[in-house]
């Protein structure tokens, strides 16, 4: 029993491991990015997709949540598509001004 626990324990060290890389390669991203392209209006949307991956990504696997029962995922996306509402709004206002 306790080399079952012991390699379960493995596969979510290599997955944390797996997210850690990601994150730091999509901060990479976001930095080359900020750096190198100049596309004005278009800067912020690029920042906050990444940032919204990285998001994903922290709360998907750190927080456990890929492996909660399907009412709190279903929270989680839906807080996301509210927040994505409500800047695409707020930003629609500031630009036409």
């Amino acid at each position: 029993m306790s080399q079952h626990r012991s390699r379960e324990g493995g596969d979510h060290i290599k997955n944390y491991l797996k997210v850690w890389v990601a994150l730091l390669i999509l901060t990479a991203m976001t930095v080359f990015t900020a750096l190198s392209f100049h596309l004005g209006i278009l800067n912020i949307f690029i920042a906050m997709l990444i940032a919204t991956i990285k998001g994903s990504l922290v709360c998907l696997y750190f927080m456990h949540l890929i492996e909660d029962n399907r009412l709190n995922q279903v929270v989680f996306v839906s807080a996301f598509f509210f927040l994505a509402l409500f800047v695409g709004l707020t930003l629609s206002d500031v630009l036409v001004r």
